[in-house]
């Protein structure tokens, strides 16, 4: 199924013009020159004015409706696009095999943050140029704080992923975050490690903004169930050797090290632990390390043997069937759907669903008939076709996800269970342990 992006009669992409006139110039130090930054603006001004975000009307428009996948496409975190990319075009398939949404096709527009404020903010701005666009999916880093004015300004509907924990408590009315805050993320880290029956731990996060967020709820989860953190080491991304720091961390003496690093530190950190203890101490990463790029890098056997990771998994049930349904019916059943994915399906199908229940395309409606597909109470439903059926039946409905309930509270967060995951030696992720969300709860400061 190909990826639409945008059609003549808008650019495919208007990139913010600081980046367009400055990217380059910042990265040597340099300043872009006034007249170009001004006149790159009028030309989003008009462009945006053209194009507009999202049309307004009862549906009877034709013609398909875009939405966009905003997310890190290259670079060392580029498996996080990948999985979102993968998510979305399962419910794409969905929503498409059962007559689309408000009887017209959805087409997909992706573009690359690079996992970076700055790259994210013309990225997103290509978005906002789409023709016909109804909602964008992600961002899944620190991007969003970049991106969030912008979104604001322009009305759109945002279900992004970041972990951030600055939005526990977000306020903006137009950002919904269909996974759990990273906070839970670190209760579910430490829940896991407590299960398994260790008793010390050691912290080994690289300096990364987004990797630096879990070191909190980490340690106030692991003391409250009354163990010792040991030892906390940060170290800087892409160095040569480790050695002094993990020599640190041997000498502490914990029973299990919590870690996220990206791929290319933690191949040059697993092979000196390799070379200093022999791999002795198990580690507990976040869901950066259940990527294949991540697992690769410290290779599967070593991966196998000494590295557990904790994300979001699946429920079980008739919304995870529907979603295992269709991703092999897009991508086959040789393919193994990518952590996280099912996120972005349920980003995907809940904004469908909500565009079907306001029954127009105007980005104001779409937003305050979100709570109305996706909250209790109302007739529970697991697939698009269902959904959609008994809203055109006149009833209300509860979304219940492949990723978990998606009931929002009112900072527009959601909560869900964890998985322990580990990896075979030729790269099939299992799950080994199931952490419920009321699990979490129990044990969350």
């Amino acid at each position: 199924m190909s990826i639409t992006k945008t059609s003549a009669q808008c650019p495919e992409r208007t990139a913010d013009p600081a980046a367009v006139n400055g990217t380059h110039a910042r990265r040597k130090g340099k300043r872009p020159g006034l007249l170009k930054v001004m006149s790159g603006y009028l030309v989003i001004i008009l462009t945006l004015a053209a194009c507009g975000t999202a049309s307004s009307g009862s549906g009877t428009s034709t013609g398909p409706l875009t939405m966009g996948v905003l997310s890190c496409f290259t670079g060392t975190l580029a498996s996080l696009g990948e999985s979102m990319l993968q998510g979305a075009q399962v419910a794409q398939k969905a929503i498409n095999d059962a007559g689309g949404i408000l009887g017209r096709q959805l087409n997909l527009a992706h573009s690359d943050t690079q996992c970076d404020e700055a790259d994210s903010v013309p990225a997103l701005r290509q978005l906002l140029a789409t023709q016909n666009m109804v909602g964008i999916i992600g961002p899944e880093t620190q991007e969003i704080n970049a991106d969030a004015p912008i979104i604001t300004s322009a009305k759109v509907v945002d279900e992004f992923q970041g972990g951030s924990t600055l939005f526990d408590h977000n306020t903006n009315a137009w950002l919904w975050r269909d996974s759990p805050s990273d906070s839970q993320l670190g209760v579910a880290m430490a829940l896991y490690a407590h299960k398994k029956g260790y008793q010390k731990a050691a912290l080994l996060f690289y300096s990364d903004i987004a990797a630096q967020t879990f070191a909190q709820p980490i340690q106030s989860t692991w003391q409250k169930m009354g163990h010792q953190i040991v030892a906390n080491i940060t170290v800087a991304p892409d160095q040569t050797s480790y050695r002094t720091q993990v020599q640190q961390i041997i000498n502490a003496h914990p029973d299990v090290i919590f870690t996220q690093t990206d791929p290319a530190t933690a191949a040059v950190l697993f092979q000196n632990f390799k070379e200093l203890d022999n791999l002795a101490i198990p580690f507990v990463g976040t869901d950066i390390t259940g990527s294949d790029q991540y697992l690769k890098a410290v290779t599967y056997a070593a991966a196998n043997a000494h590295l557990t990771s904790v994300y979001g998994t699946s429920v079980t049930g008739q919304a995870t069937d529907a979603f295992n349904q269709y991703f092999v019916a897009r991508f086959g059943s040789n393919v193994q759907p990518l952590a996280n994915a099912n996120y972005a399906y349920d980003s995907v199908i809940s904004l469908a669903l909500a565009i079907d229940k306001a029954n127009t395309t105007d980005s104001t409606a779409i937003n305050a008939a979100m709570l109305g597909v996706t909250n209790p109470p109302g007739t529970t439903c697991y697939t698009y076709k269902d959904c959609m059926a008994l809203i055109k039946s006149g009833q209300k409905i509860n979304y219940d996800g492949a990723s978990g309930d998606l009931n929002y509270n009112q900072y527009h967060n959601v909560f869900g269970p964890y998985g322990g995951f580990q990896v075979s030696t030729n790269g099939q992720e299992q799950q080994v342990m199931l952490l419920s969300a009321s699990d979490l709860a129990a044990v969350t400061p």
